[in-house]
């Protein structure tokens, strides 16, 4: 079990984050000390640290981590309990579609970035190039007398 303090280090998220996961339901509520103070399980880390790398990494906003978390727990619930109905399957098949067409949109978004940085690194390599052999050039030119 994690004190606040340690899930912060651990994650990279600010005392403020987590509690502001945990009242738009983003995250469940943590268990509680005796003194009140919040204490998270290595499982709750993980799903913070996923949480993060969505966020960070992915761009996802929060209402679309809560969408995804909600939709996370309902199956958990429901896979323990009595399964899932058809119209519940059709649902959740149609919300983990659309996830995965906003992801590989954001993915064709970030291939086309990287290859705009690839190609300003190629310039600034041929600049760079081009500017050492003016310098050779001028360097060569100039007669250094003591």
């Amino acid at each position: 079990m994690y004190l606040i303090d340690d899930v912060t280090k651990m994650t990279g998220l600010t005392k403020r984050a987590l509690r502001y996961y945990e009242e738009i339901e983003l995250i469940l509520p943590p268990q509680r000390t005796k003194g009140n103070a919040r204490i998270y399980s290595e499982e709750e880390v993980k799903e913070l640290r996923k949480v993060a790398e969505a966020k960070e990494v992915l761009g996802f906003s929060l209402q679309e981590l809560q969408q995804f978390m909600s939709l996370k727990r309902m199956i958990e619930e429901r896979s323990e309990q009595q399964g899932l109905s058809a119209k519940e399957i059709t649902k959740i098949e149609n919300l983990l579609e659309n996830q995965i067409k906003m992801i590989e949109f954001k993915v064709v978004k970030m291939q086309a970035f990287k290859t705009e940085l690839k190609e300003m690194r190629e310039s600034a390599m041929e600049i760079h190039e081009k500017t050492k052999g003016e310098m050779k050039e001028w360097k060569d030119s100039i007669q250094i007398t003591d």
